[in-house]
């Protein structure tokens, strides 16, 4: 039985994000003459699939799912079959009014929207689109105007071009009236691994600005947690780990294959550590990094942490002010009107 499963729409969007991970899939299939988005029965038979085989939760994204035709009824099919519904999404389309009213009034559909700068430039040449930024602000307030509450949250890919300006871009989040954010080390895969090393920053360059963010968020009460990062180098703040919080399960179903176990080849395949790691005492907790990461740079950065082999994240210090696992799985939003850490 799986907890969820993550099911991709397509690979059409009106973003071309200079991180994206997808975009070498979409551009092979367009050179095979072959289609880039799933059609309505393929979707809902996915659906139907996950329900099942007994999932919780279902992933709606893409591509950019926001931008089908059939958007609402796919996400009122998959309600339907008693589904907690989360929707990966640019937040452009939400700029409408009318679209963001009727996506929040869903009482279980839940929105994760990427944020990328609080710069309106810089977000603008992130996404490769004149304006995104000021349709995805005005998109959030339009969710929050109409009710969606703290089923709404932000989504960070972190890159060279937008590290530095993080605790910024933590403090517009807060401003808009998202209580949670998750920020994601890029995978270099698609656009990211194009541009590798104008995109993806080294461990060491960042984390001081990593421990500025995390800092600010206490200071602003806000959610936050980082995906793919390593735990050397959340000195302090360990359980602000997402990986801590991700599904048990996780059945992915993307349009080039189906991977029946993601979570299982995220941590055994997709994610390495180095030989040293295994001196560290955080090496039973860890995921390390990405395996491109390693291929790009190497993992010589990450720094083995003295001591007995912590087995349990409750055992961390940073539990006391960031528990795990948070109030609901499998989502990265927020789901209790109450903070899922508590503050000294």
């Amino acid at each position: 039985m799986v907890d969820t499963v993550d099911i991709k729409t397509g690979y059409s969007c009106n973003n071309d994000c200079y991180h994206c991970v997808i975009a070498d899939k979409r551009r092979e299939l367009i050179k095979n003459g072959r289609k880039v988005d799933r059609s309505t029965e393929e979707v809902i038979h996915h659906i139907n699939e996950a329900t099942m085989e007994g999932a919780e939760s279902i992933v709606l994204t893409g591509g950019e799912i926001t931008i089908r035709g059939d958007f609402f009824q796919l996400v009122e099919y998959a309600l339907s079959k008693g589904l907690t519904v989360i929707i990966q999404t640019n937040g452009k389309m939400f700029y409408y009014e009318e679209f963001a009213k009727r996506i929040a009034s869903y009482d279980k559909v839940h929105l994760t929207v990427a944020l990328h700068s609080p710069k309106p430039e810089v977000h603008d040449r992130i996404t490769g689109s004149k304006n995104s930024f000021k349709q995805t602000t005005e998109g959030i307030r339009n969710l929050k105007k109409h009710g969606i509450g703290n089923r709404v949250g932000g989504k960070i890919v972190m890159s060279k071009m937008n590290y530095k300006d993080l605790p910024e871009l933590i403090k517009l989040a807060h401003n808009l009236g998202l209580m949670s954010v998750n920020i994601a080390f890029p995978h270099a895969m698609g656009n990211a691994q194009l541009n590798f090393y104008d995109c993806v920053p080294k461990y060491s360059e960042i984390k001081n600005y990593i421990l500025k963010t995390i800092r600010k968020s206490l200071e602003l009460k806000m959610y936050i947690d980082f995906e793919a990062m390593p735990l050397c180098f959340l000195p302090g703040y360990e359980t602000f780990a997402s990986e801590f919080r991700l599904s048990e399960h996780t059945e992915l179903r993307d349009l080039t294959h189906i991977d029946p176990n993601y979570t299982k080849t995220r941590k055994t395949k997709a994610k390495v550590k180095d030989p040293k790691c295994t001196r560290c005492k955080l090496y039973l907790l860890c995921e390390g990094c990405w395996d491109d990461y390693a291929e790009g740079y190497d993992t010589t950065e990450l720094t083995p942490i003295p001591g007995q082999y912590i087995r349990d994240p409750r055992m961390l210090e940073s539990f006391k002010i960031h528990p795990v696992p948070i109030y609901k799985k499998n989502i990265n939003t927020v789901t209790s009107e109450k903070t899922p850490f508590q503050l000294k």
